[in-house]
């Protein structure tokens, strides 16, 4: 991928300083990444993959919501949101997945990475039939109460 395509979203000042002076080319926003629905991106050119490093095992269950719904709203259909983890699952929890019609599949290890990380690609579920969908509130409304069990 060329590097001006690429959209490196930061919390931090600094560490946002040192990617825009890294990568040039590319557009560096310095924000929280729970407010990815709100950045402004080309509708042109929709995202075909987001790679995420957030440390979501220890993010309250709303902001991770926040976040991947906001990365899903930029995502292309067929485009994938991978997040690597030192844990020993994915860190999405299934209930979470389920709200958002969302499926995690583990693609492996990287092991020159130290400590090795486990790598999940998240891509939205087909659609339901019309007789199995949810009533259309329970898809998009922010859930009331995201007080889930561990990840399985």
């Amino acid at each position: 991928m060329a590097e001006e395509n690429l959209v490196l979203v930061e919390y931090g000042a600094e560490f946002a300083n040192q990617l825009a002076n890294r990568f040039p080319a590319a557009k560096t926003v310095q924000m929280d990444a729970a407010q990815l629905r709100k950045l402004p991106l080309h509708a042109t050119a929709p995202v075909g993959a987001i790679v995420s490093g957030l440390p979501v095992l220890s993010m309250p269950m709303r902001k991770v919501y926040a976040i991947l719904s906001g990365a899903f709203s930029h995502l292309r259909h067929g485009g994938a949101f991978y997040q690597f983890t030192y844990g020993p699952r994915c860190p999405i929890s299934r209930p979470l997945l389920d709200r958002l019609g969302l499926k995690a599949t583990y693609v492996g290890w990287t092991f020159a990475n130290i400590p090795p990380a486990a790598v999940y690609r998240i891509t939205q579920r087909r659609p339901k039939k019309p007789s199995e969908q949810r009533h259309q509130s329970e898809l998009f409304d922010p859930p009331t109460d995201l007080s889930y069990g561990p990840a399985r």
